[in-house]
């Protein structure tokens, strides 16, 4: 049985000396069917756009990222909606710029829902 593929969302804005290891903590999961989409709403040429920008050039050769830009800054919901729609996992996950996933936490969620009848939701 092929595992669901699960979308992780990473809103970045004014925090890219962090959003490596945010990155690098997904990429680093025990479970290997994920893909990654951050979505910098940082404003067109602020500076934390160009440090972002550079951060995220590391990942460029790495088909599980995938890299979006807003053209200016439309706040955490609207980061979230973006990667929401060019997602295609079957689950979807949220994780902060700021924040990182233990190493577990994404076969252990899936093991989760996998296991449970189709009255169950998350």
């Amino acid at each position: 049985m092929e595992k669901p593929l699960v979308s992780v969302i990473i809103p970045t804005y004014k925090r890219p000396d962090v959003l490596p290891r945010s990155i690098n903590s997904v990429l680093n999961q025990s479970y290997e069917n994920f893909e990654i989409i951050v979505v910098d709403d940082n404003f067109a040429g602020s500076d934390e756009r160009k440090k972002t920008e550079i951060i995220m050039k590391q990942y460029l050769e790495n088909s599980k990222v995938t890299y979006v830009q807003h053209p200016d800054n439309r706040n955490g919901s609207a980061a979230r909606n973006t990667g929401f729609g060019m997602s295609r996992g079957k689950y979807i996950m949220f994780l902060d710029d700021d924040d990182e996933f233990t190493k577990d936490k994404i076969l252990m969620q899936v093991q989760c829902l996998e296991n449970r009848d189709m009255t169950w939701g998350a």
